[in-house]
């Protein structure tokens, strides 16, 4: 079998990152793959003898779509590929199904999530979705909004959780008392979608609140790690609130080993998410949990066993969750025990790539009958 790929991750040209390690590994269950995406200039490496990746420069996104869609022609015009694989269903499924429709190959499209589902993305999702030969997902969430929005064949889906490699990871005995302080930590780009507006919020009001609920702790801290488009709004949010001194930004951190070690709870508050790898590592270091009823919720984070799990936008279940966690040592060494324990029965490597190719095969196999 020959895959095509069509992305917008151009780190794989970079051979050391975890993308180019983990197409890597792909490229080992295939006799071919290809990868093709937009780039600051034209290049091509070999990751290894059965994967290549080809960099096309571009000037603004409709000139990227455009190369891809020319660059990846050419290619197979030149050579025969078994399917072609999207990286989402907006633009770049538009490109993959045109292609496979010219050359009879099969149409796989990589579901992540539907952020920014609106507009000319949410016509196009709604056309090529059904059309696809097979669709991988990463959560049984994402599997269900297809059959039922997209009319999507439950056959054509393959769940596919995305692969966290706990043997990088040292999974320590985490200290769950807390003195005088503590601190919630999110990490994650700032971005409206993930709703961190809504935590400063409950921040401000939970120090109101230290003296009438009782609270045994004189400070709280929310850390925020990572950077965004919503940076400087939320800063002037803290700010407003007259909370600058609770809200600490550390913007974007290569190594968050130090913030994992230093915190004690995790918040996710997004109003959308495909899976939610912030939460798996939050997990792994055996963090108390507090999400959004979005991504792996239900799946790895089971509510009141391994989190805690809110709906989404409403901040005065995230507030009365958080003082339960302050408030309580037992059940954060219980959330976070268990969630940690989440982690290590998580499909294993071998599983997650015989699923890949298992999602490829069913392209490949429609595509032949």
């Amino acid at each position: 079998m020959k895959i095509l790929n069509l992305s917008l991750d151009n780190s794989i040209l970079n051979k050391n990152s975890s993308s180019a390690k983990r197409i890597i590994e792909y490229g080992n269950l295939v006799e071919k793959y290809t990868v093709i995406v937009p780039n600051k200039e034209n290049k091509k490496i070999s990751l290894s003898e059965r994967v290549s990746i080809i960099g096309v420069d571009y000037s603004n996104k409709i000139v990227a779509l455009f190369k891809i869609y020319k660059t990846a022609k050419k290619l197979l015009n030149k050579k025969k590929y078994s399917i072609i694989t999207v990286q989402d269903q907006y633009y770049l499924a538009l490109i993959g199904f045109i292609l496979s429709k010219k050359f009879k190959i099969g149409l796989e499209i990589q579901v992540h999530g539907f952020e920014k589902y609106y507009g000319l993305r949410k016509i196009i999702a709604k056309f090529v979705l059904p059309r696809a030969n097979s669709i991988r997902v990463v959560s049984k969430r994402l599997k269900k909004q297809l059959i039922n929005k997209f009319r999507v064949s439950e056959y054509k889906i393959t769940v596919v959780p995305i692969y966290v490699n706990i043997e990088n990871y040292n999974l320590e005995i985490k200290n769950y008392k807390i003195n005088d302080k503590i601190i919630f930590l999110t990490v994650g780009r700032l971005v409206s979608v993930k709703n961190i507006k809504m935590q400063i919020n409950a921040i401000a009001n939970i120090v109101k609140k230290i003296k009438s609920e009782n609270l045994k702790v004189k400070n709280l801290e929310l850390w925020i790690v990572g950077d965004g488009k919503n940076s400087e709004n939320l800063k002037n949010q803290s700010k407003e609130l007259k909370i600058e001194k609770n809200i600490k930004f550390f913007g974007w951190q290569n190594d968050l080993d130090k913030f994992y070690k230093q915190a004690d709870v995790f918040l996710l508050t997004s109003n959308s998410e495909g899976w939610g790898m912030a939460v798996i590592e939050a997990g792994n270091y055996g963090f108390p949990i507090i999400m959004t009823d979005v991504g792996c919720a239900g799946e790895a984070i089971k509510d009141e066993e391994s989190g805690i799990i809110i709906p989404i936008g409403d901040q005065k279940k995230l507030e009365e969750s958080m003082i339960r966690i302050i408030k309580d040592e037992n059940l954060r060494k219980k959330l976070g025990k268990n969630a940690q324990q989440m982690i290590i029965n998580l499909q294993s490597k071998k599983q997650i790539l015989k699923l890949y190719k298992k999602s490829w095969e069913k392209a490949y196999n429609i595509i032949r009958i």
